[in-house]
């Protein structure tokens, strides 16, 4: 070995580079999770046929949820995890009385597809929905 500072140099600076983690890597999600979902959607919902607007915003605390604003037009916010290109909304309370709990899967960047159930604490009601932008 004639140049052993040029040996350490390019050590110094080629190993930082190849010790850099992706950071869709990274356990829990990352923001690029969040930014596929983000934004305004025109809702499609059958049986109930109804239109309406679904504003998805990024969960201020957790990078692996998203809220899901006007959820199933009852007027209230639901929360979803991120799973890749899938949303999963676990029973909770969304506007005045009513509970929802579904899967929504990302089919193209601009359409979203939910299956979901409402349920008033009377009757629940399967529901399938498309979301567009």
């Amino acid at each position: 070995m004639k140049n052993p500072l040029l040996i350490l140099f390019l050590f110094l600076v080629i190993l930082p580079f190849s010790c850099q983690v992706a950071e869709e890597d990274t356990p829990g999600g990352s923001v690029d999770d969040q930014a596929k979902f983000i934004g305004t959607w025109s809702v499609s919902d059958n049986p109930a046929r109804l239109n309406y607007t679904v504003k998805i915003v990024r969960d201020p605390v957790y990078e692996d949820q998203v809220i899901l604003n006007n959820f199933a037009d009852a007027g209230g916010s639901a929360v979803a995890r991120i799973s890749g290109s899938s949303l999963v909304i676990s029973k909770q309370t969304i506007g005045s009385g009513y509970y929802a709990s579904g899967n929504g899967i990302l089919e193209k960047s601009d359409q979203l597809r939910f299956t979901f159930t409402l349920d008033d604490g009377i009757d629940a009601e399967n529901r399938e929905a498309l979301f567009t932008r």
